[in-house]
């Protein structure tokens, strides 16, 4: 198949934006190799999301309409996402006025194209929003586009982009969309491995319209410790994908060592070769100083969920501690000459620190485990600075190897016959149940875990000193994990794991209520409280008759945070091994476009509760015949 029609690059990922100098960069690279649309739609951006109507100030608009004169100057196409979807009336007359003048503005200071973002929002009546969607969007072309002289397809994203099944939104949406709109659309699923030729003509005869693929790859907003530096792999194409978009990571400068790949492979899908295409990158983007090599084939799996790093998995793997030593002593070695560019050297600095220390400590373990001889001395050397090592990686937000590190580093210790306990609290292993495609809202409660001082994994881990129950969890996981003697936090399987007589999730809420206890649960605030961006689902349940109710939903009064201490009966009349806790998150669970500052903190503090040595039935007004509240 010939090159794409449609290609380049989304800022659309959550967190700190790409700064001036970045964009300008990128602008200068992605017209050169041919990404040559670029899609404004930074989540933290609120003119552009929570206060899409509001016109933006002088000096915020002087730098779009610089940022959009820049891109031209480059051969670029400055695209201008709005995401009004949070709040938007669809049915009143004005709120399309106000959409249409909101995009006028920058319209008048040079901007030509746009596209419409309903991503990331509750999806509640499905068919009926998708029709709403649609309508506003041909609303949006007839009255804004069309006079303005714009005559490219309306660019949509919808709320329903990930998945090829056709489902009530895609019906209502393909009633009202213009027959010549373009789909944004994520692939099979939201973060992916693979897209196949089928997945694109599923997806495309479920909308009913041509597809852009809106790739979130190699985008690391739902894990900022991580770093995707390979290449696009497990890309297909098919008549009706049209184009290609790529979410890149948080990291500008290393984003240039995948989106590299990405324009190879959409300028010759059928002639893309990935290793070939990587290593063209490297040499374009680093230049020919190898010092950073190492530490890109550490961070080169995609997807996700990939083993991290192959050769070094198999080397420990078939327990090759010379091979496995001899990878980290080249990840030891991890530099950045003068030639590197200076952007590039400043955002990997926390990896390549974290790159020296886990290849230092890793190929000092291997030493200790090829050892074929009894030493007397070995454990006076290494030990130490083996648990100094793993304290120093445990604390490390930047992550390189530092699972296949610490593994080692534990097996080194018990071969040298040294205990290495486990810590509560702060370092405390933290497990959080998912499902086999976690939901972003997991992999950022991971990531906000890990940056709270926590050792957090997605999925079980036996050893854990606390488990997170999600909605998407399988029942037997969740199960599992609820019949280990430690600390329990769930938003999902509640009635089942007896730790609520029912449970249900009303719509259309954000807020809950805190009366005032002072409670540590409580993270010190009282009253009304607001918990998500928007309306959106709330777990409400009715806990154990011996559960503390931190906060209630202010409608209905019943629980949405309870916590139940240990040796106190559950639901089901069993007795609880170790503290509970119910918590007010549905099925979007920690998705990091809904939930508040105050949400984390409330979440923390429960956490931090159920963690402390002892949650005594005295330490709770319930438990001594007090009323919950």
């Amino acid at each position: 198949m010939s090159a794409l029609a449609w290609r380049g690059v989304v800022e659309g990922f959550y967190g700190e934006p790409w700064s001036h100098a970045d964009r300008l960069a990128w602008f200068e690279r992605g017209g050169a190799i041919g990404l040559d649309r670029y899609v404004y739609a930074p989540k933290d951006d609120r003119w552009h999301r929570e206060e899409w109507r509001e016109p933006y100030p002088a000096p915020r608009l002087a730098e779009l309409a610089a940022l959009n004169r820049a891109a031209a100057e480059r051969g670029v196409d400055f695209v201008y996402g709005i995401s009004p979807g949070l709040s938007m009336r669809f049915g009143e007359d004005s709120e399309h006025l106000a959409l249409a003048a909101k995009c006028r503005q920058l319209l008048d200071v040079g901007i030509r194209s746009f596209a419409l973002l309903f991503d990331d929002i509750p999806l509640e009546d499905p068919e009926a929003l998708g029709r709403a969607h649609g309508d506003t969007a041909a609303r949006f072309q007839r009255s804004f586009l069309r006079p303005a002289g714009i005559d490219e397809p309306m660019l949509l994203c919808p709320t329903d982009y990930a998945g090829v099944e056709r489902t009530p939104y895609r019906i209502g949406l393909a009633e009202t969309l213009p027959p010549d709109a373009h789909i944004l659309w994520t692939g099979p699923d939201i973060v992916v491995g693979t897209v196949t030729a089928d997945d694109i003509t599923r997806a495309r005869r479920s909308f009913g319209r041509d597809l852009v693929l809106w790739d979130n790859f190699p985008v690391n907003d739902f894990d900022r410790s991580r770093l995707f530096l390979g290449p696009l792999t497990g890309r297909s194409v098919a008549p009706g994908l049209v184009g290609i978009v790529s979410n890149p990571m948080v990291e500008a400068a290393p984003s240039h060592l995948a989106l590299e790949t990405v324009a190879e492979w959409a300028a010759d899908p059928d002639g893309y070769d990935a290793a070939a295409a990587a290593q063209r990158a490297y040499a374009t983007v680093v230049g020919a100083d190898g010092g950073l090599r190492t530490l890109v084939e550490a961070c080169s799996a995609w997807p996700p969920s990939a083993p991290r790093w192959p050769s070094l998995g198999a080397a420990i793997e078939a327990g090759r501690w010379e091979e496995a030593g001899a990878l980290l002593g080249r990840l030891a070695a991890t530099h950045t000459g003068d030639a590197v560019p200076s952007d590039l050297v400043e955002q990997l600095r926390p990896w390549t620190a974290a790159a020296r220390a886990a290849g230092t400590a890793g190929a000092l373990a291997c030493r200790v485990l090829a050892r074929t001889t009894d030493d007397d001395t070995a454990a006076d050397d290494a030990a130490p600075a083996l648990l100094a090592a793993r304290r120093e990686l445990e604390a490390e937000y930047a992550d390189v190897a530092r699972a296949a590190v610490l593994s080692l580093i534990d097996a080194a210790l018990d071969r040298l016959g040294v205990s290495h306990p486990r810590v509560r609290g702060e370092g405390a292993l933290v497990s959080v149940l998912s499902g086999p495609n976690p939901a972003p809202g997991d992999r950022e409660l991971v990531e906000f875990l890990a940056g709270s001082g926590m050792r957090a994994h997605l999925g079980d881990h036996p050893d854990a000193d606390l488990h997170i129950v999600t909605r998407n969890a399988h029942p037997e996981a969740a199960r599992a994990a609820a019949a280990r003697p430690v600390p329990l936090l769930g938003w999902g399987h509640l009635v089942s794991l007896g730790l609520a007589t029912s449970e249900s999730v009303p719509l259309a809420l954000d807020r809950i209520h805190i009366p005032d206890t002072g409670h540590h649960a409580a993270a010190g605030l009282v009253g009304e409280v607001v918990v998500y961006r928007g309306r959106s689902k709330l777990t409400v349940v009715d806990p154990p008759h011996s559960a503390t109710v931190i906060a209630r939903d202010p409608e209905s009064g019943r629980a949405v945070i309870a916590v139940t201490p240990a040796g106190s009966p559950l639901a089901d009349g069993t007795v609880a091994p170790a503290g509970r806790a119910t918590f007010f998150l549905a099925a979007d669970g920690f998705a990091p476009w809904l939930v508040t500052p105050e949400a984390r903190s409330l979440l923390l503090a429960t956490i931090q509760e159920l963690l402390t040595p002892t949650i005594a039935a005295s330490h709770h007004p319930a438990a001594e015949g007090v009323p919950t509240e």
